[in-house]
């Protein structure tokens, strides 16, 4: 049996990334493979090729303050 579960998630456009992001993901929209291409950069976000899985989280550089 197959199950497959539908994400919904929303874009800030305001935000310049997010904005990014909608611009690259606009023209698989159309074609409906937009799922295809995140969960093509998820895999390779998430799991490196010695299968151990990666934060998001850990990408981001921390802001220290003084």
């Amino acid at each position: 049996m197959t199950i497959i579960k539908r994400i919904e998630f929303t874009l800030n456009l305001d935000d310049p990334r997010e904005a990014a992001i909608y611009r690259a993901l606009q023209p698989a929209l159309r074609y409906r493979r937009a799922g295809a291409i995140i969960r093509q950069a998820l895999d390779t976000l998430l799991v490196s090729s010695d299968s151990s899985p990666k934060s998001p989280f850990s990408t981001r550089q921390e802001t220290h303050h003084e």
